[in-house]
């Protein structure tokens, strides 16, 4: 199955995706978590479908609808990929994107002033959520173990307390691509339930498992917590359909899912286009041959990232992400006259994701997206490596 087409940089900016666009050529963007590649065919043709159909309509309600298919979708999509018999399509609530997912959960769950915890480095949409709300941004700094970055158990219990509402993971965590086993997540899920935290579960890269790994869902792998969890999943990472707002909450209880509507009135959520609706559809049922051909891409790409920069630049330290595309590099040993992001912006033209932005004391890494061809890929390697050469002191 064809993953990667004719992936030049004009072929890609004609796209005039966020990711492309953001900065005018020569720039290769390396940050936004989006890929270059092409869509699933069922994909396309599902999109082909709505407008040969002209299918630009409110969307029904019922039974039939194509959001009752779409929550139908997730409920078997959860057991037969995953596993995870616990969840039900009528505590499901369909919305357009996983910021609005959380920004809604936080304003449900907290009240101003509140906690809202979560482990750092974070993606910084989570971040920027949290200070929108006028909520209180809980770090629990992750721990380098010099083989990877860890949850600090016996730190999160000091710095989350009563005034701590909400627990925000993210699993697979971007941007370190970890995959938490249980006992690594199982003392802060304790301390989450000793103070009566909610928990949101964001697991829109759970189809992006790398090396024979299996995502298991948080309230599956922690039953005993499910019925204070609000589980996250969209098929706009895994399938690269960004554009097309879909995504599901699901809520491990009838009494978490009347808590949620009674502060976020369901108007205010409002309704995801057909597109996207169709869209999600033909990923959850059509594609799965495509994202396991996807993922053998991705690994091969990250071995092969890994390979050159442990050989050409050793000093960049990088663990092998265990999922997603994305990849988090520390310049910390780099001796460089610059912050590394506008290092490489200015100097490589590479545009990675800003450290600064990924919570306190990061400015000195960088997130690098690997989802591309190996052309792209090589070219980004190699300026990125003459910058550094040419910056250090």
């Amino acid at each position: 199955m064809s993953i990667i087409q004719d992936l030049d940089p004009d072929f890609l900016r004609a796209r005039q995706s966020a990711k492309w666009s953001s900065f005018d050529a020569p720039v290769l963007p390396s940050n936004p978590a989006e890929m270059d590649f092409a869509v699933a065919p069922a994909i396309q043709a599902a999109m082909e479908r709505v407008v040969s159909q002209q299918k630009y309509g409110y969307s029904t309600r019922g039974p039939e609808s194509p959001g009752a298919l779409l929550a139908e979708s997730f409920c078997r999509r959860m057991l037969d990929k995953f596993g995870w018999d616990g969840a039900d399509p009528a505590r499901v609530v369909i919305v357009n994107d996983l910021i609005q997912a959380v920004m809604s959960s936080v304003l449900a769950f907290s009240e101003p002033g509140d906690g809202v915890a979560l482990q750092v480095p974070s993606y910084p949409a989570f971040l920027g959520i949290i200070a929108q709300s006028g909520r209180q941004t809980v770090c629990n700094p992750m721990r380098d173990t010099g083989e990877r970055y860890e949850i600090d158990s016996e730190q999160f219990r000091d710095v989350v307390d009563e005034k701590t509402r909400v627990l925000l993971l993210c699993l697979p965590q971007n941007p370190t691509g970890r995959v938490f086993p249980r006992e690594e997540l199982a003392p802060i899920v304790e301390r989450a339930m000793e103070l009566d935290m909610i928990i949101v579960a964001d697991e829109i890269h759970a189809d992006l498992l790398l090396d024979g790994r299996r995502h298991i869902p948080f309230a599956h792998m922690f039953p005993e917590a499910a019925d204070r969890t609000i589980t996250l999943y969209s098929a706009t990472k895994s399938f690269n359909i960004p554009g097309l707002r879909t995504a599901v909450m699901h809520f491990g209880s009838d009494a978490l899912l009347r808590g949620f509507h009674s502060r976020i009135p369901q108007m205010l959520l409002g309704t995801p286009a057909s597109p996207g609706t169709f869209a999600t559809l033909a990923a959850w049922e059509e594609s799965e041959d495509w994202c396991r051909a996807l993922i053998k891409v991705l690994e091969a790409n990250r071995d092969h990232m890994l390979s050159r920069l442990a050989e050409e630049l050793p000093t960049v330290r990088m663990y092998s992400p265990e999922a997603t595309y994305l990849a988090w590099a520390d310049f910390s040993d780099v001796r460089m006259n610059a912050v590394p992001y506008e290092r490489l912006l200015l100097e490589a033209k590479v545009a990675g994701g800003d450290g600064r932005n990924f919570g306190p004391h990061y400015e000195r890494f960088v997130r690098l997206n690997f989802s591309t061809s190996r052309t792209v890929l090589d070219e980004k390697l190699d300026r990125i490596v003459k910058a550094v050469k040419i910056g250090t002191v």
